[in-house]
């Protein structure tokens, strides 16, 4: 589970924006990891390099900090989603080369690239192996979301014919189906508008409509296929907002459509998928907004150059997980 999109401001401010729906509690809060982090592969132990200072949703497990959804300090972004039964990872390692497990994918892609062009280029040196020596002891299937300062937005889907990056011109992603089928089905929902239908005649009987019926063929579950169609629908339709304050706030609004409330969506084992935290990551000013499931307020951290310059080790941003009120008498 989990719901991202790419958004443009009218001011040129560039935005990549995600829902982070699980069931395993990720503890994830805004991180600051600087130039040149070292870090260790689950994989095979080896230690990387990340040359760029990457800002994003972050936690420590065992050595490492991970890295769920953030940018670098040249904007750009990335997002990791779930892709069940879809994912398709190397069997065995390359002899040479860098071999990774999938949750460590982002802290080379953000670590070492400028922009999808590098991106591009660099992911010949990349193979992501089937293990279980990941954080969560299993493997994870798991597809990417990209986007940098141009605006540019790629995803990556990893099924068995290497890592190749594919143009989301939706500017939409969300879990499996692969992005090629939920793309061909928006072909089923041509007939959502934003106006209503008009008055129509059943014999000599004028039906009216009732109130606004033009988005009723819009799905409403939490489905990856319900939630790619309509995040498509409102990227699509929702006013383009005028500057980068507005862009949160709109972007916002759109995540709060697919957003899962805790014990609507229980998994086999009984735990509930819910959306853990939102976070809405602005290339274009190198800011980080984040919104926890317990609290509504919005937080921000920017990456400033003193930060870059002066911060050498990773560094956690706290928030209040319980709900915060402004009393008005």
């Amino acid at each position: 589970m989990c719901t991202s999109l790419s958004l443009e401001a009218l001011d040129g401010s560039k935005f990549l924006a995600r829902t982070m729906d699980f069931a395993f509690e990720l503890n994830g809060r805004p991180t600051f990891l600087p130039e040149n982090y070292q870090w260790v592969s689950s994989y095979d132990k080896k230690e990387y390099n990340s040359k760029y200072a990457v800002m994003g949703t972050g936690a420590k497990y065992g050595a490492n900090y991970m890295v769920a959804d953030g940018f670098n300090e040249y904007g750009l972004s990335a997002a990791e989603l779930y892709f069940a039964n879809a994912a398709k990872y190397d069997k065995d390692p390359v002899e040479g080369e860098m071999n990774l497990v999938a949750e460590e994918f982002i802290l080379w892609a953000l670590g070492n690239n400028k922009s999808i062009e590098d991106l591009k280029e660099n992911l010949k040196q990349v193979h992501l192996i089937e293990s279980d020596r990941g954080v969560m002891k299993q493997n994870q299937p798991l597809h990417w979301i990209f986007s940098d300062a141009t605006g540019a937005t790629y995803i990556l889907e990893p099924e068995g014919n290497g890592l190749t990056l594919q143009e989301d011109k939706v500017g939409v992603m969300t879990n499996t189906p692969d992005y090629n089928w939920h793309k061909t089905n928006l072909a089923n929902y041509l007939g959502a508008q934003t106006t209503n239908f008009s008055a129509k005649t059943f014999g000599d009987q004028e039906v009216i409509p009732l109130g606004q019926n033009g988005t009723f063929r819009l799905p409403g579950g939490y489905t990856a296929v319900d939630r790619f169609v309509r995040t498509a629908f409102m990227r699509q339709n929702t006013e383009t907002p005028k500057d980068s304050h507005q862009a949160v706030n709109t972007i916002l609004h759109m995540l709060d459509s697919v957003t899962i409330p805790r014990g609507v969506n229980i998994k086999a084992n009984g735990e509930s998928s819910y959306t853990q935290y939102q976070t809405v990551l602005d290339m274009t000013n190198r800011a980080m907004y984040f919104v926890p499931y317990g609290n509504r307020k919005v937080y921000s951290v920017k990456m400033t150059d003193d930060l870059i310059k002066n911060q050498k080790e990773p560094k956690e941003f706290p928030v209040n997980l319980d709900q915060e009120f402004e009393a008005l008498n």
